[in-house]
């Protein structure tokens, strides 16, 4: 009996201890600006706005924010000439460097490119880190606005019902899934599987990349007419198509706007924008999974 007790008062101390790891997650707040999404924390105690991505190869920080605070930064970095494109804009990358950064209460580790000139400073989603056991466990709530960086303690609770998914990084580092992608369009059903990049920098539902040839042949067999959109001089900068239904990654969109592209030096098929994920999504980076919560 007196060992059955013992065990009962360990199990009671083992859940008690699992729940508060769980509350002691950190938590983000995001606000949302101008389709993406951003953190007002702190990066080794400096106060920072960060843009939420996924779609780049480390934290990019400017070059004036790494000047004013590189005495507290404190950052290993090495002469770099390199070009990257972000922002919708070319940028020099003039120091890089490895580090570990406190971001609030979690963690970043990875890359940092340091670009000249004063931009916003993005973080890549997949780079936190929880403090408590350094996991990499990322859950993504927009309807709620909120990234939380969670334990490995805290993850069964929390993908209880949850649709698990694969999850793999393409050439440059970008998390992709490979799914069914079907569309209602004008009366006409088109499908299409493939892989596709979850981008937490793209403000819409989905992007089609047209540069990919299954892509191409899709939308012609379908006989879609996509829509137009021309700038004042009358040049296309956008195509696109609207779809009655859409369902991607068994999510069921209605009148959903879908973008289309060419992005040449992607071979994916498209993006899912921060638009999928206004449901629950949790990514396990380290286990290379993505949970999907029942809407």
């Amino acid at each position: 009996m007196k060992s059955i007790r013992i065990l009962a008062i360990l199990l009671v101390h083992l859940l008690t201890a699992v729940q508060a790891m769980a509350q002691s997650d950190p938590a983000f707040k995001l606000e949302k600006e101008n389709g993406h999404y951003f953190l007002n924390t702190s990066v080794n105690g400096i106060d920072a706005k960060l843009m939420l991505e996924s779609g780049v190869p480390g934290f990019m920080m400017s070059e004036s924010f790494y000047e004013a605070h590189k005495d507290v930064l404190k950052l290993p970095v090495k002469p770099c000439n390199e070009k990257i494109r972000y922002l919708r804009g070319m940028h020099n990358i003039k120091y890089t460097a490895q580090a570990r950064l406190r971001i609030g209460d979690a963690i970043f580790e990875g890359t940092i490119k340091i670009a000249d000139g004063d931009h916003a400073l993005m973080i890549p989603i997949n780079m936190f880190r929880n403090a408590t056991d350094d996991s990499g466990i990322a859950r993504i709530d927009l309807s709620n606005n909120e990234l939380r960086i969670i334990s490995r303690a805290s993850l069964p609770s929390l993908v209880k019902g949850a649709m698990p998914m694969d999850l793999s990084y393409n050439k440059f580092g970008m998390p992709v899934v490979n799914t069914q992608l079907s569309m209602n369009v004008n009366g006409r059903n088109i499908k299409l599987k493939g892989n596709f990049i979850a981008d937490m920098g793209n403000g819409s539902l989905l992007f089609l990349n047209k540069s990919q040839s299954i892509v191409e042949r899709t939308l012609a067999d379908s006989h879609v007419t996509l829509k137009e959109a021309r700038d004042r001089n009358g040049k296309v900068v956008a195509e696109g198509l609207f779809a009655d239904k859409l369902t991607i990654c068994g999510r069921t969109f209605n009148d959903a706007s879908v973008g289309v592209s060419k992005f040449p030096s992607l071979d994916e098929c498209g993006f899912l924008g921060v638009k999928f994920f206004t449901s629950p999504a949790i990514f396990d980076f380290d286990k290379r999974k993505m949970y999907l919560s029942k809407e």
